[in-house]
This record gives C-alpha cells, sequence and structure tokens, in this order.
C-alpha cells in the first residue's frame, strides 16, 4: 500500500469558471511519479477524488493535477486556498510504459488532457520524438493549449465548434496521417470511453500499439473496494474475459486487451 503524505497547496490556476490547475509540495510523489498514474485527495464529503498527476517539477519537489467541477467535492477543492492543507495518497497505479518507445502519439480529450501533458513532458525530458492530438468543445475550453504549444512542436488541436485548429474531434486529424508519418509510432490514449475507443480501433487498424488510460469511478484507489472493475480479454487463461481493477491493475491497459 502507497504511503498517505501531507501536502500544502502553493499555488491554484484558474482554467475558465469550472476547472482549475492545482500544484502540491510533496516530495515523495514528485520525484516518483511516472506519466498515467494517478493520486488520491482528500476531501471533506467522506471518499478521497482520484485525479491524473499533470506535471511533475522534480527540483521543486511539487506535483500539479488538472480538477474540473463535477460535484460538491471536486467544487469545495477547486475554491481552496493556497496554503491550504490536504492528505494525498500515491502515487497509484501502473503507468505508461515508454521502454522500447521510438516515438510517440498523444491523444487526449476531456480531463484527459491533463495526464497527456505528464506523458509530453516526461517525452520532452526523455529525448522521444512526440506528437500530441487533443480534442476540445471549443476554443473557449482549449485548455493548456498555451502549454501544450510549448512543451511540445508538433502538437495539434480539434474542436467541436472548429473555432481552433482542425474542426471535428480528434479523428478528423488522425485520419490525415500519413503511413509514413505513423511507421514506428506508439499511441497512447487518455479522455472519455467513446474517443478512447475510436482511437484505439485506428491505431489497430494502422497496425500500432496503442495504451489507453481507463477513467473509472473509483473509492479506494488501492484495489480493496472493486468498484473500478473493467473487462479484460483473457485468451491466455481460455476464458472470455476477466475483471481487473483500474486503480491497482491499471489504469493503463494495453488497448487490445479492453472490453469496451
Amino acid at each position: 500500500m502507497k504511503e498517505e503524505y501531507s501536502i500544502r497547496l502553493v499555488k491554484k490556476e484558474l482554467l475558465g469558471e469550472t476547472c482549475a490547475v492545482l500544484t502540491f509540495s510533496c516530495p515523495e510523489i514528485a520525484l516518483s511519479a511516472r506519466p498515467g498514474q494517478f493520486v488520491n485527495l482528500s476531501c471533506e464529503y467522506f471518499l478521497k477524488r482520484p485525479f491524473g498527476i499533470m506535471a511533475v517539477d522534480k527540483e521543486a519537489k511539487t506535483f500539479s493535477i488538472g480538477v474540473r467541477k463535477v460535484g460538491k467535492g471536486t467544487d469545495k477543492i477547486i475554491k481552496s486556498s493556497e496554503g491550504d492543507s490536504f492528505t494525498v495518497l500515491g502515487p497509484l497505479g501502473n503507468g505508461f510504459d515508454f521502454d522500447g518507445v521510438k516515438k510517440l502519439l498523444l491523444v487526449g480529450g476531456g480531463t484527459g488532457i491533463f495526464p497527456i501533458f505528464f506523458a509530453t513532458q516526461y517525452a520532452k525530458e526523455n529525448g522521444i520524438p512526440c506528437e500530441v492530438v487533443n480534442g476540445y468543445r471549443c476554443k473557449n475550453d482549449a485548455f493548456l493549449y498555451d502549454r501544450f504549444s510549448c512543451a511540445c512542436s508538433d502538437f495539434h488541436a480539434t474542436t467541436d465548434a472548429g473555432d481552433l485548429g482542425v474542426k471535428g474531434n480528434v479523428m478528423a486529424y488522425l485520419e490525415t496521417m500519413s503511413d509514413e508519418e505513423l511507421a514506428n509510432m506508439t499511441v497512447m490514449v487518455v479522455g472519455p470511453g467513446i474517443m478512447m475507443r475510436k482511437v484505439s480501433e485506428w491505431a489497430k487498424s494502422k497496425g500500432l500499439t496503442c495504451y489507453v488510460s481507463l477513467e473509472q469511478r473509483m473509492a479506494c484507489g488501492i484495489g480493496a473496494c472493486l468498484v473500478c472493475v473493467c473487462k479484460i480479454k483473457a485468451e491466455q487463461e481460455e476464458k472470455e474475459f476477466v475483471h481487473k481493477r483500474c486503480c491497482k491493475d491499471g489504469p493503463v491497459f494495453n488497448a487490445e486487451e479492453v472490453i469496451w
């Protein structure tokens, strides 16, 4: 079991009316977290809330998360003030595996853009060529657009409204990519389930390895409560599927193993 830490909010940056980037001081998480992992953050409304790690600063010994208001708990967290104290459990889960990756194609949507930013940061620091495609509803919803543009020289945005980047969802851009561009690429996706399924099907048609980070509802975050189970193919076990815990066995899975 991961340790629980007492942490302090050192910076809050509002992104519109419903989102914020929160940065916490915590050397243990800053120095050990990997892209795709998450933390469980304390909340006065009963259970801790899970958030994908958005970035780490090893020198400052801080980590950041992106929070979107979806209920009383997240609303309270967003309304917290710099200097406020929290408890956190993490880093949790299995993150993305970058071993042997030659080129990266990162695809984000919704709150998935936050963990995708961490993967972008990691790729840049480790010299892995990286292309990022984020899907937004509209220009006003294009959170972290400037940061992605600075962190990745090959960044593309799509918007449903068509007022920024390519009109449509992420598939509108992905389907324009040539086989030459896609050669030797590994795909990593975080976002709404329908988006991840569509991207994984496209990646399979192109012969690309694709990893997805499943965003299931979670309670304990450590694999004890079984709230976040998902169906994973189990042909080697001579079964149609097995149940895996997103928090403990994931949240990152090979897309071809997931039963959508």
